[in-house]
């Protein structure tokens, strides 16, 4: 059996040697000996570089805790209950919702931008301090957000929290690479546990200090977990400092591909604000949305032209990696396809719920306690098993189908079916993150380890910006088909009690608003009747919105099936090992460990 398996090994390097030679350039680069080299072949290292004897220190395990626990101040805080406050906060600081949008997209924005930049920046100077740089500006953003006087501060605090959160997701390869590839999807799923209560009772938490406290405790306990997370990771988190040992950090800082930054930077921020403007500060057609999203786009699609043109040194975009078409750009379009579905889902189906249910934001935050206990659970449990499940592929196929399946049979979903809501959100959220955290296993599995950041950190992009473009969408078609339905369903159900046809845009708004100076001009039977009509008028929008996701996870399901296996690769390889050990551990030097290997 032994001899079996050590044939299969020696087979999948041949096979990998044949399509991918190893690289020239930056993989030539000489590593820190606590880094193990793979000479930009991950399958070789996996499978010949295997030490049964290594074992995961306490101090590993710390500082793999406290990488863990900065999904507190960047995720569980910032985003699952500061969100949810965005109106009561904007009425508080101005009183109304003008441009309120800007506190999720200025976080959305300024995460995406820098979750590529910091990636590649911590394989160069190292990840300790790019960790601890976002780190300490989450505990800014928290700060300033939670003394904030009027929205443009707020704003501004949500901005500077958006670069911590993109910045701190070098923790995704400082855990990945620190535990041995058989136990990186148990690590992974440490970060989504410290998300499941959030994740599930985050909204409820966050009206709950409003109502009896002050929207200002969020930002307030942001801010402490963000104080224990960089004192934890200070304390514990030693990777190599210098990964690049033969190169100084000022040569480094002189080879870094500005250009290329500056390209993906702009481009991804003008077509952002162009999403953003669209429908809402500026119709679609105006100039205003039209310039930069074609701006934004151009811009980006320059970053990889620049990139690919061989002249900067070391490229934002490297060809050698984008090159990987199975083993990792199908990953990139898989998440961004996967990533429009299920953001949407997030954004849009809050929206269902208090449309169609209830517009008491309590028995709301009730209703989507199943979803948002599944979205992080997903990650938990069946992230964590990952590698035990092995097949990758095939989960990815099964987690997709799943979420296409489900959130195409929302539109079912009419407003006496309230169970039915609730049942499909749960399995609707299940596969993301467990799919998400699959692609971030597969992706660090099959990349040099000198690329391991930067193709991380386009990971999470990519994710988001999936998000951002799917939100658009399908938030567009949900609009356009709620401006026709709403008015059919409230025309046929108040004209036979002899409402006049000219006052029912004037009675759809008074519903609308619920506000008891307006329903006051219309008796209770009027009112009963416009509001069981709006319901069903947004029922009738929501079904065509949700049946057009269904292309979409046609194409994912796809691309997972072309996504090559990384099961073989599940094995006791370990990239790095931390620099100290603050828990006492002997370490032995790399000198002790050749010659114990060669008595």
């Amino acid at each position: 059996m032994a001899s079996e398996q050590k044939q299969s090994a020696d087979t999948d390097i041949a096979v990998h040697h044949h399509e991918h030679p190893n690289f020239h350039g930056p993989t030539e680069d000489k590593l820190d000996p606590h880094i193990r080299d793979d000479h930009g072949d991950p399958h070789r290292a996996a499978l010949e570089d295997i030490d049964a004897s290594t074992t995961v220190t306490k101090s590993t395990y710390a500082a793999v805790f406290f990488l863990g626990f900065t999904f507190q101040p960047s995720l569980s805080f910032a985003f699952y209950c500061a969100l949810p406050l965005i109106v009561p906060m904007s009425e508080a600081l101005q009183g109304n919702t003008n441009h309120s949008n800007w506190i999720a997209s200025g976080w959305s924005l300024a995460g995406s931008v820098a979750f590529a930049i910091a990636g590649q920046l911590s394989d160069y100077f190292g990840r300790r301090y790019i960790l601890m740089f976002g780190q300490v500006l989450l505990i800014i953003g928290h700060i300033i957000a939670a003394t904030a006087n009027n929205l443009n501060q707020a704003i501004a605090g949500m901005v500077i929290i958006g670069f911590g959160t993109g910045s701190t997701f070098v923790l995704y390869p400082g855990i990945s690479e620190l535990l041995p590839n058989r136990y990186r999807s148990i690590g992974l799923a440490w970060t989504e546990l410290n998300l499941l209560p959030f994740a599930t009772f985050g909204p409820l938490i966050a009206r709950t200090l409003t109502a009896n406290a002050s929207w200002r405790w969020v930002y307030i306990l942001g801010a402490i977990t963000g104080v224990i997370s960089v004192v934890g990771t200070a304390v514990f988190y030693h990777p190599p400092s210098h990964p690049l040992i033969e190169i100084s950090r000022r040569q480094l800082i002189a080879e870094v591909d500005y250009l290329g930054i500056v390209l993906y930077s702009v481009g991804i921020a003008l077509f952002l604000i162009g999403l953003n403007w669209g429908g809402l500060d500026y119709p679609w057609v105006s100039a205003a949305v039209l310039v930069p999203l074609i701006l934004g786009i151009l811009i980006f699609a320059s970053a990889f032209v620049w990139d690919f043109s061989g002249r900067p040194k070391r490229p934002l975009f490297p060809a050698r990696l984008i090159k990987r078409y199975r083993e990792y750009l199908s990953l990139l379009i898989f998440i961004f396809v996967v990533g429009m579905v299920y953001f949407s889902m997030g954004t849009l189906l809050p929206q269902q719920i208090a449309y169609m249910y209830t517009s008491d934001p309590i028995k709301a935050g009730l209703y989507n306690i199943p979803g948002g206990f599944a979205g992080a659970g997903g990650g938990v449990f069946l992230g964590g098993l990952i590698a035990k499940m092995k097949r990758v592929q095939w989960q990815l196929f099964t987690g997709v189908v799943l979420q296409t399946v489900c959130v195409a049979l929302y539109g079912i979903l009419t407003p006496d079916r309230l169970a039915a809501a609730i049942v499909l959100q749960f399995f609707a959220n299940l596969p993301f993150a467990w799919i998400t955290l699959a692609c971030y296993i597969i992706a660090g599995l099959n990349v040099p380890q000198r690329d391991l950041g930067l193709a991380l950190g386009l990971v999470g992009t990519f994710r988001f910006l999936g998000g951002a473009v799917g939100t658009t969408i399908f938030a567009s078609i949900l609009a356009n088909r709620a401006a026709t339905t709403t008015v059919q369903r409230t025309i046929e159900a108040v004209l036979p009690l002899g409402f006049p046809r000219d006052q029912v845009p004037a009675l759809m708004a008074a519903v609308a608003s619920g506000k008891a100076s307006l329903l006051s001009n219309y008796s209770a039977t009027i009112i009963k009747a416009a509001q069981v009509a709006l319901q069903w008028g947004y029922s009738d929008a929501f079904r065509v919105m949700w049946l057009a996701t269904i292309p979409f996870g046609v194409i994912a399901s796809c691309i997972a099936l072309w996504v090559p296996d990384v099961s073989p690769y599940f094995t006791q390889h370990t990239a790095v090992t931390l620099e100290k050990n603050r828990l006492g551990e002997a370490q032995q030097s790399e000198e002790e460990k050749v010659v114990s290997e060669e008595a």
